[in-house]
């Protein structure tokens, strides 16, 4: 299931008769050719348009011809949330790409990419609170700086306060 251009041409469309299942906001099933002239498809494809969370009409295409348009939409959404969740994984684990391929090595880079996170969250919580008002970074800020080794003063005076009286997870920060 992938989803179609707005400008992508469908010829000879024929509409599928099928029954609704539940609550759907289905607007069209059809099948068609996709393409124009000699870039037009040799097989008919499924299409199905629905009503996204926003009232937008999202058209997917799909070879599934037993499956109901409900189904169809499901699948594209549950396809979205994880291209979504990958998304998040790049710009906030600081993971532009695996350096392995096989599963073990990418569960174990995206393992070690979320502890990382994780502490960082916690120290960001932990000292955010304790900084003057005029030092307050946002979470991002402060993950760009720790990456530079270029916290601002008043951030590592914090540290270094957490560190003497003993916190667990500060003994051995920079």
């Amino acid at each position: 299931v992938i989803r179609l251009k707005d400008n992508l041409h469908l010829v000879m469309p024929r509409k599928l008769q099928r029954p609704a299942e539940g609550d759907t906001k289905i607007v069209r099933d059809i099948t068609c050719y996709i393409g124009q002239g000699k870039c037009q498809s040799a097989q008919r494809h499924r299409v199905v348009e629905f009503e996204n969370d926003r009232g937008e009409v999202v058209r997917v295409v799909t070879d599934l011809r037993k499956e109901s348009a409900h189904v169809i939409a499901e699948i594209y959404k549950a396809r979205w949330q994880i291209e979504v969740f990958f998304r998040w994984i790049k710009q906030h684990l600081n993971v532009p790409c695996l350096f392995g391929t096989t599963e073990n090595a990418v569960y174990s880079q995206l393992y070690v990419a979320f502890c990382v996170y994780v502490l960082l969250k916690c120290l960001y919580d932990t000292v955010q609170p304790k900084v003057p008002t005029f030092a307050q970074l946002t979470f991002w800020e402060f993950m760009q700086y720790w990456r530079m080794f270029n916290l601002p003063l008043e951030w590592q005076v914090q540290f270094n306060l957490l560190r003497r009286k003993g916190h667990p997870g500060i003994l051995s920060l920079p």
